[in-house]
C-alpha cells in the first residue's frame, strides 16, 4: 500500500524521480559530506594539515596541541553541526507535510519560542550564565510549549487540524517572544547573556553536552524512520489518508514527538538556527520526488551539508575572527530562499 501511495503522490505532483537517480544523488551527497567533514576538522583560526588530522583520529597524542584541538574541539563541533543540520531539516520536512504549509518550520510549533523563554527565565530567575547550562531549560521549554500548542489546537470541534496547529503555534510563539522581550528590557544582565545564545553558536558543543543530548536525537531519528511511509498517505490530504487506513492521531502525535526531539535538541545544543528547516526540504524535494521517506533522507543529508558548510564559512571568512553559525546560515539561506521563490515554483508538501 505504501508504494502505491508514493506513486499516487508522485503522479499527482509530477515529481516522479527514479530509484537509480535517488541512489546516485544520495551517494554523491554522502561523499561531499565526508569531504566537507575533513575540511571542517582542519579549517579555523588554527589551520591543521591533513596528516595531523589523520594521526589525531587514529593515534591520538594528548601532548600534541593539534591533536587536542581536533579531539576536544573540532570533532564535537563537527558532530554537532551534522546533528543540527540533519535534525532541523527533517523536522522542517515533517512540519511542512503535516501542516500542508510550504512555509512551516520547527518554530511553528513554538519550539524556538519555548526554548528562548526557558533560557531567559533561567538567566533572569536562577542566575545561570554558562552556555553549557542552558541545555536542560531549553529542552524543557521546547517540550512543554510544543505540547501546549498541540493541546490548544486540539480544543473544540475538529481536533488538531493543520490550520489550527499553525495558528496555535503562531499565537503562542508571539506571546512568548513578547514576554522574552519584556524581561530583556528590564534586565540588562539577562540581555548580555542571552544575546550570545540566541544568535546560534557551535562553540559550546562539547563531548559531555553531546552525551547528554544524544538520546533525544536518536529518538527523533527513529521516529522519522517510522514516519517516512505514513507521511506519504498524509500528503494526499487527511480524508484520503483516513480512507487508506492511516491512524491520524498516531501519525500526528509521532510527528510532534519527532519535531520536538529533533528541533528541541538542536536548539538546546546551539541555540536557534533559522532557515535550515524552512529552505532545505524544498531543495530536497528536487532529489527525492514526492516519496516522504526519501524526502527525509535527502533533507538530512542536505541539512547536514548546509550547516557544516556554514560553520566552515564562519571560521574562514574573517581572518582571526569567527562568525556564529546562526549568522552564516541566515546570510546564505535568506538570499537562497528568495532565489528559490523567484526562479522556481514552490512545491507543495
Amino acid at each position: 500500500m505504501f508504494v502505491d501511495v508514493a506513486q499516487r503522490v508522485g503522479a499527482a505532483d509530477n515529481l516522479s524521480v527514479s530509484r537509480q537517480s535517488r541512489g546516485g544523488w544520495s551517494l554523491a551527497l554522502v561523499v561531499l559530506l565526508v569531504v566537507l567533514s575533513v575540511i571542517s576538522l582542519g579549517a579555523g583560526v588554527r589551520s591543521i594539515p591533513l596528516s595531523a588530522i589523520s594521526d589525531a583520529l587514529w593515534a591520538t597524542d594528548l601532548n600534541n596541541p593539534d591533536h587536542i584541538v581536533i579531539m576536544e574541539m573540532r570533532v564535537p563541533r563537527l558532530i554537532g553541526a551534522l546533528l543540527i543540520g540533519a535534525s532541523l531539516a527533517m523536522a522542517g520536512a515533517i512540519m511542512q507535510i503535516v501542516t500542508r504549509n510550504p512555509l512551516a518550520d520547527p518554530g511553528l510549533f513554538g519550539v524556538n519560542a519555548g526554548a528562548s523563554m526557558a533560557v531567559v527565565l533561567s538567566i533572569w530567575g536562577a542566575g545561570i550564565s554558562a552556555a553549557g547550562l542552558f541545555i536542560w531549560p531549553a529542552m524543557a521549554g521546547a517540550f512543554v510549549v510544543s505540547l501546549a500548542v498541540y493541546a490548544l489546537a486540539n480544543l473544540g470541534q475538529g481536533g488538531a487540524s493543520p490550520l489550527r496547529m499553525a495558528l496555535a503555534g503562531a499565537a503562542v510563539s508571539s506571546f512568548l517572544l513578547a514576554l522574552v522581550r519584556g524581561v530583556l528590557l528590564v534586565s540588562q544582565q539577562t540581555l548580555e547573556t542571552y544575546r550570545f545564545w540566541v544568535v546560534g553558536s557551535l562553540q559550546g558543543v562539547k563531548p559531555e553536552v553531546l552525551l547528554q543530548l544524544w538520546p533525544f536525537f536518536a529518538a527523533g531519528f527513529v521516529a522519522c524512520l517510522i514516519l517516512g511511509r505514513w507521511l506519504n498517505a498524509l500528503s494526499l490530504g487527511e480524508d484520503m489518508a483516513k480512507s487508506l487506513g492511516t491512524k491520524m492521531g498516531l501519525v500526528k502525535g509521532l510527528s510532534l514527538f519527532a519535531v520536538v526531539c529533533l528541533s528541541g535538541g538542536s536548539v538546546a545544543l546551539a541555540g536557534p538556527v533559522a532557515f535550515v528547516g524552512l529552505v532545505v526540504p524544498h531543495v530536497a524535494r528536487r532529489f527525492s520526488g514526492a516519496d516522504s521517506a526519501w524526502l527525509l533522507l535527502f533533507s538530512a543529508l542536505l541539512g547536514a551539508l548546509f550547516v557544516l558548510a556554514g560553520d566552515i564559512l564562519g571560521r574562514v571568512l574573517l581572518e582571526g575572527h569567527e562568525l556564529q553559525i546562526g549568522v552564516t546560515v541566515a546570510l546564505v539561506g535568506g538570499p537562497f530562499f528568495v532565489y528559490l521563490l523567484r526562479k522556481t515554483r514552490m512545491m507543495s508538501p
